[in-house]
């Protein structure tokens, strides 16, 4: 998953990145923001909520799967990484 956080800070680092992230702080910092962030939070402790957000996170696992996404290049990242341990005589600690 580093290089998802990878992409995302190339990405906040971009002038594109930059404007989305200024609005997502102005979004948040009004008092509708604070609302629904408060809302959010409330929402997500009842047993309703955990069960959407169990939901959401089999989705977003199934997303990540499609052919030619993250996920593949971690596999391959792992493999590689295998590869590089058999070589070095052992795994990584």
């Amino acid at each position: 998953m580093a290089g998802n956080l990878g992409k995302a800070i190339k990405f906040a680092r971009s002038p594109q990145g930059r404007k989305v992230l200024m609005e997502a702080i102005r979004v948040a910092r009004s008092e509708e923001g604070k609302k629904l962030i408060a809302q959010a939070r409330k929402v997500a402790t009842t047993p309703e909520g955990k069960r959407l957000l169990a939901q959401a996170r089999e989705q977003a696992k199934q997303f990540v799967k499609t052919p030619g996404t993250a996920a593949d290049e971690i596999d391959r990242a792992e493999a590689w990484q295998k590869v590089r341990d058999r070589f070095n005589g052992g795994k990584r600690p």
